[in-house]
């Protein structure tokens, strides 16, 4: 069903030619804007966003309404019910609000770098489910994300991939992918569960990196020069040029580029174009007759962390507080809490340094921030 939600009315654009919609709710009650986006009658992305400002938050809404309109989208009023899909809260990289996904996130390649940023993370809570494919370049859309977190399974009908470009720089999965395909391009994912495709997992390209905790099964793992690592054995033929080997005799020869585009005959390297038909068709990359050997050795290079422990009753708390806008609450919750961890000392950091701290409140946080206030209360 459709939420009712204060702040101006929604505007909602559909895009005849594709199938698709868009529909964006300001709150200026709390600084937030509301995205939903997908195929019409199909459920639909939803994404939330805070801002510090209401002209923020009405900028930013203004930027999607007119790349949106640039592509063809006309307002209109709905005709079909929207039907609300995967939803994505925000996690801020500062800790304000505890999460126990956001240690393996951090020790991603090059995510220790967001550690103590007010950054914001785009939280997928109860997992990403999506009925056809996707590729994480579309959350760049809709929102003014640092990475993205899956608490939970990916379940993509097609093509689960991050082929377009960088963004999100940093993604965690913390459960497993069920896909048609995977592919994966120069930014850092990381699996902590299992991936399990009908067809192809494929990473291209020596920027970025792909490491999956949990095991690979699959029809082909290709790697066209990309860090690609499994820990827990890769249940697939493997083809990783940076073996040496030519794999060029036992992969169909429509896979691949030819080394000069004046010349007939095809040379060793994938062509991306093809690789993303094969998925996205479901075509079987070896050639007929040929029965490439399994490898089931891991791939990994370092032990991957233990899967996180549930939300304490710390964080669910706070979290309450966090999502009913209560800034009293929170900062009330923090001063009277009695077990003062690693997670309360995130949260107290975070606090202190959240735009919505009131000077007040700031002084109350920095009284019980002192060494003699930091042991745990009878």
């Amino acid at each position: 069903m459709t939420e009712s939600l204060p702040g101006e009315a929604p505007v909602y654009l559909e895009a005849a030619a594709s199938g698709e919609f868009i529909e964006l709710h300001e709150h200026d009650n709390r600084l937030r804007l509301r995205v939903r986006a997908g195929a019409i009658g199909r459920p639909c992305l939803v994404l939330h966003a805070g801002f510090e400002s209401p002209d923020k938050a009405h900028a930013h809404r203004q930027r999607l309404l007119d790349a949106w309109r640039a592509r063809g989208f006309v307002e209109c009023p709905p005709l079909a019910q929207v039907l609300e899909g995967s939803v994505a809260e925000e996690l801020h990289c500062d800790g304000r609000v505890p999460h126990p996904l956001l240690a393996p996130f951090f020790q991603i390649d090059g995510a220790d770098e967001l550690q103590g940023q007010p950054r914001r993370l785009a939280l997928f809570r109860d997992g990403l489910r999506w009925h056809g494919d996707f590729d994480l370049e579309r959350i760049a859309e809709l929102g003014l994300y640092a990475g993205v977190i899956v608490a939970g399974d990916v379940d993509v009908d097609g093509v689960f991939s991050q082929l377009t470009h960088t963004y999100p720089r940093h993604v965690l999965v913390g459960g497993d992918v069920r896909a048609a395909s995977f592919g994966h391009g120069d930014s850092h994912m990381r699996v902590l569960g299992d991936v399990r495709v009908r067809n192809i997992v494929y990473g291209e390209y020596n920027d970025g990196s792909l490491r999956i905790d949990g095991a690979v099964h699959g029809r082909a793992f290709i790697s066209a020069d990309h860090a690609m690592h499994v820990k827990a054995g890769c249940h697939a033929p493997v083809c990783d040029w940076n073996s040496g080997q030519n794999w060029s005799d036992c992969l169909h020869p429509g896979l691949f580029e030819a080394d000069d585009p004046q010349e007939a005959e095809t040379g060793a390297m994938i062509s991306p174009d093809a690789i993303r038909t094969f998925m996205r068709e479901g075509r079987d990359p070896f050639r007929d007759g040929t029965q490439p050997a399994m490898d089931e050795s891991p791939r990994a290079t370092a032990e991957p962390s233990p899967l996180p422990p549930p939300s304490s009753s710390f964080a669910e708390r706070l979290r309450e507080c966090v999502e009913a806008g209560d800034t009293e609450a929170i900062t009330q919750l923090i001063e009277t809490w009695p077990q003062r961890d690693e997670e309360w000392q995130q949260a107290l950091t975070g606090r202190l340094f959240a735009p919505s701290t009131t000077p007040q409140q700031r002084v109350r946080l920095k009284a019980v921030q002192s060494p003699a206030s930091t042991r745990a209360l009878p």
